[in-house]
């Protein structure tokens, strides 16, 4: 399946890196280093799928040689960065020619400079790209180097006096003949100048690297790194949606579902992972011990892994019980109290059918039954009331003709309606437990039944009556019971 994957390194003589070799490695040409003399040949030449070179027209018909000797001299030999080399994984859905266009999708992110590319794939199942991206931007005559300065390096230095001062590298000369030195980090965590470190016994050697501490700066006062970080982001999502459309074109020309990728990381996706130890693949005794170690900590992550998705799934699952648990009390709460107010409702009216006495006895044993069985999920409530009251020796039947129900035991009869436990109340209990249903529609439902009463109420009476008022306890989105 096709994974993102996608770095980007700068290639500059400072760094002891050069186009030059870097070209040689991704195309499989052998070249030579006309700053150096050097020819530039690597093996496994064989995993090299297809190469080529992007140029910006009417530029210099470069071959790969002249190329990157002409972008290392346009600096005049300084140490300034020649290239930015680009390494991305290719979708293993794609063929051959489909993985090319993305690669030139992807040349085209780089308008005006000059863009080395290859395709590497040893048949593995890891195709990937290198695209070596000229730094300077490449017109008709050459390379063409700004005129006015972008950026300089500030030196974190220190005074005779222990105060700190930044100095621009094109200053040092004079601050160094002021007797201004440079910040060191050292390794115990502490910055000294050299003469500091000396004084406490301590040499280069205890330094925790050779160069001292320093900051590029662009001329505009914002940090360089910042800029590089902002382009990396750029190209990385522009990556992402080259890759996604050829994705997507390939599906729809196969009749397949198609696949995508994401340049976000998991940690802006939401996404709960513990990466592991990349092994690398140098069969150096010293490489191979590593990568012993490596599969030791991959194996314990890969163990705390499991464990956590263990607890999750236990703690889900339990959860998922103590609602539904939480659920059904609620329903039941809800039925039993609708009940109520539906008994007290209708004592308040006098809605004892034809002033017949209510058969207290009968009535408790349909009470106590509606409760249990309306305040569960079922396919069909009535019947299982029919069966619940039929072991108890009571009848359930319809009255005809008055849309009610009649239960019956020993000759003795009670309906629903002299219960406060009219039909239309149990096929509304019915609804609310067989589906469900959110507190706001539990609250707009018992709103509905109190005003009902209210006008009702208003109709027996000459004088409307205060409202009857019934607590609830409903629960929220939130969890929260009132």
């Amino acid at each position: 399946m096709a994974i993102y994957h996608l770095n980007a390194r700068g290639i500059a003589p400072a760094r002891g890196s050069s186009a030059v070799a870097s070209a040689a490695y991704q195309s499989g040409e052998t070249l030579r280093d006309e700053a150096t003399g050097e020819l530039k040949r690597y093996a496994r030449a064989e995993r090299i799928a297809d190469t080529g070179i992007v140029l910006p027209e009417g530029a210099p018909a470069w071959d790969r040689q002249s190329l990157w000797n002409e972008a290392r001299r346009a600096y005049d030999g300084g140490n300034e960065l020649v290239a930015k080399r680009y390494e991305f994984a290719l979708p293993r859905e794609l063929d051959l020619d489909e993985q090319r266009a993305c690669v030139l999708d992807f040349c085209n992110l780089f308008k005006n400079k000059a863009c080395d590319w290859a395709i590497h794939d040893s048949g593995d199942g890891n195709p990937h790209a290198h695209v070596l991206v000229s730094a300077l931007k490449l017109g008709a005559d050459g390379f063409e180097r700004p005129r006015a300065q972008k950026s300089t390096k500030v030196y974190l230095c220190r005074r005779p006096d222990g105060s700190d001062v930044m100095v621009a590298a094109k200053d040092w000369k004079a601050a160094k003949a002021e007797g201004i030195e440079k910040v060191y980090n050292f390794r115990d965590g502490e910055r000294r100048t050299m003469s500091q470190a000396a004084a406490q016994g301590l040499t280069k050697d205890d330094r925790k690297t050779k160069t001292p501490v320093a900051v590029t700066a662009k001329m505009d006062g914002a940090k360089a790194f910042d800029a590089e970080k902002a382009e990396l982001r750029r190209v990385r999502a522009s990556w992402a949606g080259i890759a996604n459309k050829r994705l997507a074109e390939h599906a729809a020309k196969h009749n397949e579902v198609a696949v995508t990728i994401d340049h976000r990381s998991f940690e802006d996706r939401k996404i709960e992972y513990v990466p592991t130890v990349h092994e690398g693949q140098r069969p150096t005794p010293e490489r191979v011990a590593m990568n012993v170690e490596v599969r030791q900590t991959n194996s314990a992550i890969d163990r705390v892994i499991g464990e956590l998705r263990r607890l999750k799934e236990r703690a889900s699952a339990w959860w998922a019980q103590k609602t539904d648990a939480v659920t059904q009390r609620r329903r039941a709460f809800i039925a039993r109290h609708t009940g109520l107010m539906r008994a007290t409702a209708a004592r308040k009216r006098g809605m004892a059918m034809g002033g017949a006495k209510l058969d207290i006895s009968i009535a408790k044993t349909v009470e106590a039954e509606i409760q249990q069985v309306f305040a569960r999920r079922s396919n069909n409530h009535f019947n299982d009331l029919a069966d619940a009251l039929a072991q108890r020796g009571v009848a359930m039947d319809y009255v005809e003709g008055h849309g009610d129900l009649k239960f019956t035991q020993d000759g003795r009869t009670v309906t629903g309606a002299q219960m406060g436990r009219p039909l239309r109340q149990l096929v509304t209990m019915s609804k609310e437990v067989g589906r469900p249903i959110t507190a706001a529609q539990l609250k707009a439902m018992t709103a509905q039944q109190r005003d009902k009463l209210v006008r009702e109420q208003a109709k027996k009476t000459a004088k409307v009556a205060k409202p009857l008022s019934v607590e609830i306890e409903l629960e929220n989105e939130n969890g929260i019971h009132h």
